[in-house]
């Protein structure tokens, strides 16, 4: 595409490129599932990838991405009739053809075209051409087979259409269901409204290659999920566009109503694929005929018909300028006389067709759910908009001017307020939210890639895929994810031969999960290897005099932590998968910035597991106020058990000084907020206050405050880089009267109250 791109067509492009990056998400992983189980669903499920991608870039003539993609689809065809064996070599090949794809992408969507790649795709073509010929035992290479056109792929298909259905359908998730439905409702509408003004303008032909554009990329998706009914009726449409388009006579001067009509049929199945059923088109058949009955007669079979010999018809058709009538005259192939009698032969059955077909009604089916595509920059303004909202609220309804007065009318709107406010609130939220499935799919191909370069043989599972997650964290997360899986698989799974020799199975497994826990979601990476190595740990963190003393004293919790501080690393050698002491710092630094934790647990010789505790919503939390002394704070509802004024009975001592709660059977740490925050309370008596039982990681100790205040929504702002991290604290916020309330990290509180509970079971042992 060497000439200036206009607005629609770069918008074209762009499209091309994301549906593109969408295949290749779901090509990789299924690459890779094709090296462990080589099975006929598999093959052909990679297959349609890519020939919808070859079909996708030779529409819009990116020569070197259409020839890779035809080059692998040469090679997944082989394979699948069963004339070559699957070997290790073509999966590596195939996931450089990913690979390829993704960087031709990079060009395309800079550049709009690919020009700048036609020595990665001699590459890979060649690469790929050589594996077919040593699969075949073949010394010569293979000549490489001419890409056809669009136009004549689309006629095989029309004369082949049982060919695809002996393939085995792939499985076709509620995502891609979904993303099918909502472009397909984008396309047809689109279709429509151009059909509409063709209708009322016979005369401008320009429209056409728009809704010819529309009809055919409605096409390639449902040849892609394996809607064989409606992309047989969508072929046919295409094909009477495609005569329209080329200045070829139809039966009927405006097909505009016909084709109409076939609209709504297809968005009459379009509407079903979305309520889960069958792309069924009623009375198919009945439809495609009376679509053909609209392609005019071609003159050239009248001419047969009058003596005239097919092979000089072809050839004037082949070389006209003029029409073919006229030149087979000149050429003396014809006589005058036989071409007004064809002529004459093909008016009289186009008119014979205008007369008996009658246009079909239109049963107009509306699309079910309309979808926009939003800047995400816009949802982020909307939901500051909605916190902003919220501080209104508790500014209007916790006004001090307003304590003690009986305002019951008042009270009853604000109540109504809130409502609406809550749940404005929590749309804005589900807006953003996204499963993670696209995200843990990516890492398919990583553990892939680095189980090959380190020799290992790896499992990798997935788990609770379908947990959603806000689209900004889900790219935050990326890269610490990527880390973690490096070190899992290079430091944490063993060889096959030391995994045999400490009486495991050769094949390691890494799980992957994400489930909704305490209000948060835990994203975990756990793996079946050596687990990390605590001599190793005390040993680097004493030589760069990250800790005082031997370590003896630090609890395991303490000692795994050691692991995130900058430059740390007891990989004995630098290798290209990890070592260089980067990695678990930048793992930490990510989750800080989005408010998240992470957690590793580790036994020697079974494995490790840690865990990504993320905000399960950034903006607002519904809160418990609470005082001590002249200070307020706000406490999460969510980690709150219980609150109760306690009796000296309840208060263990522990000769250490710590204090502990007994509530029911279990002895509980306590941890005392003015402390903390550095305040004097009313009392320093534990009975005169209250203790609020909070539980984080199933880790549970009792929070001492003088008063609970109330409760509200809170709107989350984070500290000043001038104030910087406060321990114990994750934000701020603003009340009703104006004033700053400190939001409590419950998270960082566990870690003072879990040392008081150690010294408690170490004091009981030794009792």
């Amino acid at each position: 595409m060497s000439m200036p791109l206009d607005d629609d067509q770069i918008e074209i492009i762009q499209e091309f490129a994301t549906e593109s990056r969408d295949m290749i998400e779901q090509l990789e992983p299924a690459i890779i599932e094709l090296g462990q189980n080589s099975d006929s669903e598999t093959i052909n499920a990679i297959f349609r990838l890519f020939h919808s991608m070859k079909g996708s870039a030779g529409f819009l003539e990116f020569d070197h991405m259409t020839r890779v993609a035809h080059a692998a689809e040469n090679l997944l065809d082989m394979i699948r009739n069963g004339e070559i064996d699957l070997v290790p070599n073509h999966v590596t090949l195939l996931c450089a053809a990913c690979d390829f794809a993704k960087e031709a992408l990079d060009m395309v969507e800079s550049d709009y075209n690919d020009d700048a790649m036609v020595a990665p795709a001699d590459d890979i073509s060649e690469q790929l051409h050589q594996a077919i010929e040593l699969a075949k035992g073949g010394d010569e290479p293979q000549a490489e087979v001419e890409e056809e056109s669009i136009s004549a792929e689309s006629a095989a298909v029309a004369e082949q259409p049982e060919k695809e259905t002996d393939l085995l359908q792939m499985e076709i998730t509620d995502e891609m269901r979904l993303s099918f439905v909502q472009e397909g409702n984008e396309l047809l509408q689109s279709t429509e409204q151009g059909l509409l003004a063709w209708g009322e303008n016979p005369g401008d032909i320009d429209s056409i290659g728009d809704i010819f554009r529309n009809i055919h990329s409605f096409k390639g998706n449902c040849g892609f999920f394996g809607f064989a009914q409606i992309e047989k009726l969508s072929h046919q449409m295409e094909n009477i566009l495609d005569r329209v388009k080329s200045g070829s006579k139809l039966a009927v001067d405006n097909p505009a109503d016909q084709l109409l009509a076939s609209l709504d049929l297809l968005q009459q199945a379009v509407n079903n694929i979305s309520d889960g059923k069958e792309d069924t088109v009623e009375n198919l058949d009945q439809h495609l005929n009376d679509l053909q009955t609209l392609i005019a007669p071609l003159l050239g079979d009248f001419l047969v018909e009058e003596g005239v010999q097919e092979k000089a018809i072809n050839h004037a058709v082949e070389t006209q300028k003029k029409p073919v009538g006229e030149i087979l005259v000149q050429q003396g192939t014809a006589s005058t006389e036989q071409v007004n009698s064809a002529l004459k032969k093909q008016q009289d059955k186009i008119n014979k067709t205008k007369a008996t077909a009658k246009p079909a009604a239109r049963t107009k089916t509306p699309a079910k759910r309309q979808d926009i595509r939003v800047e995400l920059g816009k949802l982020d303004s909307l939901i500051n908009l909605i916190g902003e909202l919220v501080i209104a609220e508790n500014m209007l309804i916790h006004n001090p001017d307003l304590k003690g007065l009986e305002l019951e009318n008042f009270n009853k709107a604000g109540q109504h307020m809130s409502k609406l406010v809550r749940e404005l609130q929590e749309m804005a939220m589900t807006i953003r939210m996204i499963p993670v499935s696209g995200l843990f799919r990516r890492m398919i191909r990583l553990v892939h890639d680095i189980s090959v370069k380190a020799g290992k043989k790896v499992d990798l599972e997935l788990i609770g895929e379908e947990t959603e997650i806000d689209k900004t964290v889900i790219e935050t997360i990326t890269d610490p994810l990527v880390h973690l899986l490096r070190n899992s698989l290079d430091h944490g799974l063993e060889p096959p031969e030391e995994r045999l020799a400490a009486g495991k199975d050769e094949k390691g497994t890494v799980k992957l999960s994400a489930r909704h826990e305490e209000g948060e979601v835990w994203v975990t990476i756990e793996d079946n290897g050596r687990g990390l190595n605590k001599e190793k740990i005390l040993e680097k963190a004493i030589s760069k005099g990250l800790i005082e003393g031997d370590g003896s004293d630090m609890t395991d919790k303490q000692i795994n932590n050691l692991i995130f501080a900058p430059g740390f690393s007891t990989a004995a050698a630098i290798t290209d998968i990890s070592g260089r002491g980067v990695g678990m710092d930048v793992v930490k630094k990510n989750l800080e910035k989005i408010k998240g934790k992470i957690d590793v647990y580790s036994t020697p010789g079974q494995g490790s597991k840690i865990v990504l505790r993320i905000p399960l919503t950034l903006a607002i939390i519904d809160g418990m106020i609470v005082r001590v002394g002249t200070s307020t704070c706000i406490v999460p509802t969510l980690s709150m058990l219980e609150a109760f004024r306690p009796v000296m009975d309840q208060i263990t001592i522990t000769p250490d000084g710590d204090e502990l709660a007994q509530v029911r059977d279990n002895f509980l740490p306590i941890v005392r907020l003015h402390d903390i925050l550095g305040k004097k309370p009313d009392s320093h008596d534990l009975a005169d206050g209250i203790l609020i039982v909070l539980e984080s990681q199933e880790t549970r100790f009792c929070l001492f405050i003088d008063e609970i205040l109330g409760q509200q929504q809170t709107v989350i702002k984070g500290l000043s880089d001038f104030i910087g991290n406060v321990p114990g604290v994750s934000g701020c916020t603003i009340l009703g009267d104006g004033g700053v309330c400190l939001i409590l990290d419950v998270g960082t509180l566990v870690d003072s109250a879990e040392n008081k509970k150690i010294n408690f079971e170490e004091t009981k042992e030794n009792i």
